[in-house]
């Protein structure tokens, strides 16, 4: 079990250095541009689940449901 615990971790501690790696060799602009797309995406996401709780709540269906 151990074996499986170093693994799994040596393998995350291998893709979070990759990534800081790709990070670190980005210019200040493109650190921006990434950051700004992903607060994008997350926002677009958040707000389409807050839509769909709220249709949900009220009982109505949304277009991409289908009666069986």
């Amino acid at each position: 079990m151990t074996e499986f615990l170093d693994a799994a971790i040596n393998f995350a501690k291998d893709k979070i250095d990759k990534g800081l790696e790709i990070w670190e060799g980005f210019d200040e602009n493109q650190k921006k541009l990434l950051i700004g797309c992903a607060i994008a995406a997350v926002s677009v996401i958040l707000i389409a689940s807050i839509a769909y709780g709220l249709g949900k709540s009220h009982g109505r269906k949304i277009a991409l449901e289908e009666d069986f």
